[in-house]
């Protein structure tokens, strides 16, 4: 190791401790050439060449610090993000799930700022309005979920959602949708951190954890399917990302039931 990379990596295990000690996030858990190339960009964007300034500026610097939060737990979502999803999740998934039970308990996990969570509202409300169901949605970061309970997002973040839809389940606010009460009681917001807390046990029959796994190192990732299992009922659903797979899901006691959703075995 020559002496440019020791001092590289000397600089950012200080980041990383601070990360740590300021926010509970663990940034080993997380593919480590990636997210050190990620803020390290960061970094240099706003003319810091190490990181210890870079940590000296986010400390003196709230909104900065908040937006480089967002930045690593890569908080930037949408409505029905992969729309075939979210129409194989209405038509098929949803509706096996109400043979198993009246009652639905569903978890959206790192819901960032809310997008997810309340795509699922929708649909409910949508489709399932006689239904008894509870979202609950977490994420790690604690701006991100204030910004979800307020509710008010552009028109980048509604671009999946039909007009009808935007009509009737969100006040359009000149350039702005706020997402109307009646889909904002159906979801409860609380911060968990995925990697560190504990999760309740054979509790909820949908768990939605999409487009976050991918980022994780796999023994970490591993760790994170196992929990995530041990929290579904017998014959739940995990809903994953696009990009995401599990290899040898029956491994993980899981089988493959749609591109993208898992059911317990």
């Amino acid at each position: 190791m020559n002496e440019k990379s020791f001092s590289l990596e000397v600089d950012y295990r200080y980041f990383k401790k601070k990360i740590l000690e300021t926010t509970g996030i663990a940034l080993d858990a997380y593919k480590p050439r990636q997210m050190q190339r990620r803020i390290k960009e960061l970094s240099e964007r706003k003319g810091f060449y190490t990181l210890k300034k870079f940590w000296s500026f986010l400390e003196k610097n709230p909104e900065e610090y908040r937006k480089f939060l967002d930045y690593i737990t890569i908080n930037f979502s949408e409505f029905f993000r992969d729309v075939d999803r979210f129409n194989e999740l209405e038509r098929k998934i949803i509706p096996d799930l109400l043979t198993r039970t009246p009652n639905l308990r569903i978890w959206s996990a790192a819901c960032a700022t809310g997008e997810e969570p309340y795509s699922v509202a929708i649909i409910l409300e949508k489709s399932y309005p006689e239904v008894t169901t509870r979202i609950l949605a977490t994420d790690i970061d604690e701006g991100a979920l204030e910004k979800a309970k307020i509710g008010i997002y552009d028109k980048t973040h509604v671009k999946n959602v039909p007009p009808v839809i935007l009509d009737r389940y969100f006040i359009r606010k000149g350039e702005s949708f706020i997402v109307k009460e009646n889909i904002k009681r159906r979801v409860k917001f609380k911060k968990i951190n995925l990697l560190e807390d504990n999760f309740p046990r054979e509790f909820f029959w949908l768990i939605l954890c999409r487009n976050m796994i991918i980022y994780l190192e796999d023994e970490i990732k591993n760790t994170l399917l196992v929990k995530l299992h041990n929290s579904l009922r017998k014959g739940g659903v995990l809903f994953l990302g696009g990009t995401e797979k599990i290899l040898a899901p029956e491994k993980f006691g899981f089988k493959l039931i749609g591109n993208c959703f898992y059911q317990k075995i």
